[in-house]
């Protein structure tokens, strides 16, 4: 009976041990998850950071569902749109000395016919009282 309960503790504890690896792995891997909102405060190297997050995380070819879901744990909100799909992130800002507006980044996405991503590409642009500004 002695030897049972050890066998059930060991593995209890190997389990226990293996779940909390995994938790520590998605941790860090949640840590290292790009954002919008991070990319907002990176300066000149937020649209870099942005372009790289399409390029690595919304490849064509993978479902468009899954594209959605991607942009939207990066922090925007998606709708649809007549050719596709766009995905907003946006915060209120006035940066010293300027007009009070919204950065907003956007990230379109297109489908193709069989209900694939096509392609997906990002901008940001702000928008306020009295500057527009576009950065591509």
């Amino acid at each position: 009976m002695a030897k049972h309960a050890f066998k059930i503790a060991s593995i209890l504890v190997a389990t226990g041990s293996a779940l909390v690896v995994m938790a520590s792995v998605a941790a860090a891997q949640d840590q290292r998850r790009f954002t919008f909102s991070q990319a907002e405060y990176m300066s000149m190297g937020g649209m870099r950071a942005a372009s790289a997050f399409v390029a690595e995380d919304l490849p064509a070819g993978i479902p468009m569902r899954e594209a959605i879901a991607r942009a939207e744990r990066a922090d925007t909100a998606c709708k649809p749109v007549a050719d596709g799909v766009d995905c907003e992130y946006f915060i209120m800002v006035r940066p010293a000395g300027g007009d009070l507006g919204e950065d907003v980044w956007a990230v379109h996405l297109r489908p193709d016919p069989a209900g694939l991503l096509q392609a997906a590409d990002v901008h940001r642009y702000r928008v306020g009282m009295s500057g527009y500004l576009r950065e591509r």
